[in-house]
């Protein structure tokens, strides 16, 4: 019998990157080859957790090789995206990659291709060693890729220092179809997490290695939605978009189980009338903030699903203001983790809260929502942008004075996009596009 080609893919331990790896390790598998996916113990754990079938207890079946190596933290350090856990992995990963390599060549499965998120490309040192393969994946956009291909250029040019602060009391000129500087900024100092400023400047000088040693750059995204960007990276393959499709019993990618009595509840809710409500796997608000979302929902007075983990607020349980549980039974419903794709797809959706990840983004626009765009951290900011001003089809929630989004705020946004049939026929005309592809 022939030997399959075989994979070894390696994302970044977020959901966000993990979520598209594992749908393309499926795809690679429906075409005949062989996928060690491997994660950090932490992660891996979280995702057998969630593949525990709730009927039986018994965890599903994976036609994907799960593994996973240590990531140098001790067990009870915080691994929300610092510089402790990049530089831990740094130093950590390789040596427990070079085992499976060697194992994989003692068990006649030799590794044919690592295929490694650009933000831990440093992985290609190991692939080199052992004569592999190298393909690195970008899990974002195309524009964001290209800009972050350029900065380099302009550390080059003296245009902005090692630490990106500009040289020049001028305005930073980019070639053309990239996004404005000012978006780019947002990426490394307009976050609620802390040392963002020099997380994204490491990645982004691991992502310009990797690029470049990579025998190919693959991207989640596709040529029709961002034409303008292909041209800046045109040794790009684009393969998106990548969504998470419903494959029974197999790992999508998602760390948490999904609480599927929402589609019941929303087959009871009219045509276009329900407002999803969900900000990814990291968006962390304040006790305040918080509040203000629940009063927004409230003054809305339209039917809401609204995905609330349980570590979304600095508190250890999400304090909701008194009475708002009540108010719940009749007009919205909660969850700790949604079947996003399936939710998306429903009749009952009439738009989409979105903290602007570019996962949910292209959800989102693939199945025809409108959006209201709420940016959390680094290319979410562009992609708000992206949504608002280039392909008009969401709407910004805009902070006071205090830097807080405000229940009218959300009232009035919400009734904008209810109203505005012309945002809806814009994301259908974009909905139609991919499906063309």
């Amino acid at each position: 019998m022939a030997k399959l080609p075989h994979f070894l893919v390696v994302p970044f331990p977020a959901q966000g990157h993990v979520m598209p790896l594992m749908e393309f390790s499926h795809q690679l598998v429906d075409h005949g080859a062989k996928v060690t996916f491997v994660n950090t113990e932490y992660i891996h754990n979280m995702l057998l957790s969630s593949l525990v079938d709730p009927k039986d207890g018994q965890q599903r079946r994976s036609g994907i090789h799960l593994v996973s190596v240590p990531d140098g933290l001790d067990i009870e350090e915080d691994r929300k995206l610092s510089k402790n856990l990049i530089y831990s992995m740094m130093n950590t990963m390789p040596r427990h990659l070079e085992d499976l390599f060697k194992k994989s060549e003692s068990d006649d499965q030799k590794i044919d291709c690592v295929v490694a998120d650009a933000t831990v490309g440093w992985i290609f040192d190991v692939a080199d060693k052992f004569g592999t393969k190298r393909a690195a994946f970008w899990p974002a956009s195309l524009a964001v890729l290209a800009l972050t291909l350029h900065v380099p250029k302009l550390i080059e040019a003296g245009v902005i220092d090692e630490n990106g602060t500009p040289m020049k009391e001028e305005v930073i000129r980019l070639p053309h179809g990239m996004p404005d500087m000012n978006a780019f900024k947002l990426m490394w100092e307009s976050s609620s997490i802390p040392q963002m400023r020099e997380i994204i400047l490491k990645f982004i000088r691991t992502i310009s290695k990797a690029a470049t040693v990579a025998n190919w750059l693959i991207c989640n995204s596709i040529d029709e939605l961002e034409p303008i960007s292909r041209d800046l990276v045109p040794s790009s393959l684009n393969i998106g978009p990548l969504l998470a499709s419903d494959r029974l019993g197999q790992p999508t990618g998602h760390f948490w189980p999904e609480d599927s009595t929402c589609l019941a509840w929303l087959d009871q809710q009219p045509v276009h009338s329900v407002i999803y409500v969900a900000f990814g796997s990291t968006t962390i608000f304040t006790e305040c903030q918080f509040n203000e979302i629940a009063h927004g929902l409230e003054l809305v007075g339209k039917p809401y699903l609204w995905v609330v983990r349980p570590d979304i607020t600095h508190e250890l349980i999400p304090s909701f203001p008194d009475g708002f549980r009540d108010g719940v039974t009749h007009l919205g419903k909660l969850v700790a983790w949604a079947p996003q794709q399936k939710v998306l797809a429903h009749r009952s959706m009439a738009c989409f809260l979105t903290h602007c990840g570019w996962n949910s983004t292209i959800e989102g626009l693939s199945l025809g929502v409108p959006l209201l765009c709420w940016p959390y951290s680094a290319d979410q900011f562009h992609n708000q942008n992206f949504i608002c001003d280039t392909l008009n089809v969401g709407l910004r929630l805009n902070k006071d004075e205090n830097g807080i989004i405000t229940r009218d705020e959300i009232k009035v946004k919400v009734q904008k996009i209810y109203s505005d049939e012309q945002i809806r026929s814009r994301a259908n005309k974009v909905k139609d596009m991919q499906k063309g592809v």
